[in-house]
């Protein structure tokens, strides 16, 4: 990838946005900083240049035009999106809080109850996005943003848009869709249909890690862990952090089951229990 493609950027897209300077890199996109016409602060999120010449462009913008669709308090909405002399890109809000991975980084782990709001307002996002028929696909820290009116859960469908408008040498070319720490284990085995449980398993890892410090499978190889993902058992958060209420353990643990049949069947089952956790006896 180009080190620095902020002028290329303004030059294609500087009649839409005014693009102040890159503010991330993530597995499918480069991040812009950028002002539209009314002065809105608006995340630019333009389409990694290996990922644009395997991307069927097309379809994957008739793709997040039916993800931008979505409108939830915890779900950060697609704005706009388009295409420019082999730039594509989409925009959405910008939120000034930290990612749920810079929390993180920073902290190390959440307390039990600020874990639970994030495991709540990821999951109320989900049951939404899972009604309309959206599965994210790529749940993570990267992709939560902690603001005062809870989390923000991004990037929704976008894992899904670049599989279905990609060719089937997609992840053989290195670009992962997914990332190894939160992926399940029916994702790893490359099945392309997937359901809102496999959106369950990835907010299983999530909170385990909110929690423990570390996801549930931590190994210096990658291929390790996704492997651990299909054949390991997932350890008790409990074993980390004994004041983890029972409850909450449990609803974890079966978040991370192997089968799709034995973990929660939807966001919404998973979120009551994690509301009856949260609830003094």
């Amino acid at each position: 990838m180009p080190r620095d493609l902020l002028p290329m950027v303004r030059d294609k897209l500087g009649d839409l946005y005014r693009i102040e300077r890159e503010i991330g890199r993530g597995g499918a996109a480069v991040v812009y900083l950028a002002k539209t016409q009314d002065d809105q602060t608006v995340a630019l999120k333009i389409l990694r240049p290996e990922l644009s010449i395997t991307v069927a462009a097309e379809r994957f913008l008739r793709e997040i035009h039916f993800i931008s669709q979505l409108k939830h308090p915890n779900i950060g909405q697609v704005l706009d999106s388009g295409e420019r002399d082999w730039l594509v890109y989409y925009v959405m809000p910008y939120w000034d809080g930290p990612s749920l991975s810079q929390y993180l980084a920073k902290y190390r782990h959440l307390s039990i109850e600020d874990a639970l709001r994030v495991g709540q307002d990821l999951l109320d996002a989900l049951a939404h996005a899972h009604q309309e028929g959206i599965v994210h696909r790529d749940v993570k820290p990267d992709n939560i943003i902690l603001t005062k009116k809870g989390a923000i859960l991004l990037d929704f469908g976008i894992a899904r848009a670049i599989a279905v408008s990609g060719q089937t040498s997609l992840t053989k070319s290195g670009i992962a869709i997914g990332t190894s720490a939160y992926m399940s284990p029916e994702q790893v085995s490359g099945l392309r249909d997937l359901d809102q449980r496999s959106d369950l398993y990835s907010v299983g890892c999530v909170l385990f890690e909110c929690l423990a410090g570390r996801p549930p499978f931590v190994h210096r190889s990658e291929s390790v862990v996704l492997q651990s993902h299909i054949r390991e058992k997932a350890p008790d958060v409990q074993a980390f952090v004994p004041a983890v209420p029972a409850s909450f353990s449990a609803a974890i643990a079966r978040a991370l089951y192997k089968q799709p049949d034995q973990r929660w069947a939807s966001a919404r089952e998973m979120s009551d229990a994690l509301t009856a956790t949260a609830t003094p006896p």
